[in-house]
Order: C-alpha cells, then structure tokens, then sequence
C-alpha cells in the first residue's frame, strides 16, 4: 500500500487553490463579461485588434470570458500592440483607469496561475520518477 507523503499533500492544497483561483478570475470575468462589456467596447471602438474579434459577443458565456480575456491582454501587452498598429493610444489612453488597472491586474494574475499550474504539474512528474 502507498503511503501519502507530505509532499503530495502540499501539492494537492497548491493544485486546489490554483483551481480555485481559476475559477474565481473566470467568475470576475464573466461578471465583467455581462456588466461592463457595452463601456468595455464604446472605450475601445477604435481599436482594430478589439474590433476584429466582436464575433465572440454572441458565443455565448465562452465568448465574453474569451472578449474579456483579450481585451486584458491587450491592456497587459498595449506597447507592443499600439506599436503594430492593432491599438489605438488615444483609446487606450482615455479608457477609465480603474477598470483598465482591474484587467491589467486579473491578466497578470491569470498568467502566473497557468504559470502555477505548470510548475505543479512538473513537481508532479518529479515526485512519480522518484517513486
């Protein structure tokens, strides 16, 4: 019989609170998806990145966590995005800070828990060869 041994119980807790996590950014962006979408898409009426991907407004749930998603990527990653032309300064500009600071922030948070999930699941391999 396999003992459980403190270092699986400490990667579980880790795997479960990075899916909580998940699920909670996925909760703040649907919640995002349906309240804020129309101010969402009036600030950024200029960007062609943002235009290019309005289909994802009529999928349903999936395609507003995909908009909102995207849209915080496009805040995260705007100098490069202003500098191909994707973005438009001026509306990224005069978009309300809050909210801008928000989706910066839950996009930076989303990454580091994919980045999370990640490095458990190679602590997982690594604790399977050492058995």
């Amino acid at each position: 019989m396999n003992k459980v041994s403190t270092a699986d119980l400490v990667l579980v807790s880790f795997g479960g609170a990075t899916f909580l996590g998940m699920f909670v950014v996925m909760g703040i962006y649907l919640y995002w998806g349906y309240t804020r979408m129309d101010s969402i898409m009036v600030g950024l009426k200029n960007c062609l990145l943002v235009n290019r991907y309005k289909f994802y407004l009529y999928m349903g749930p999936w395609g507003r966590l995909m908009m909102i998603g995207g849209v915080a990527g496009c805040f995260a990653f705007s100098r490069y995005l202003i500098k191909k032309g994707l973005l438009s300064a001026g509306d990224i500009n005069d978009f309300p800070k809050p909210l801008k600071r928000r989706l910066i922030l839950s996009h930076y948070i989303a990454l580091g828990l994919i980045a999370s999930l990640f490095i458990e699941a190679i602590a997982v391999k690594v604790i399977k060869i050492q058995l």
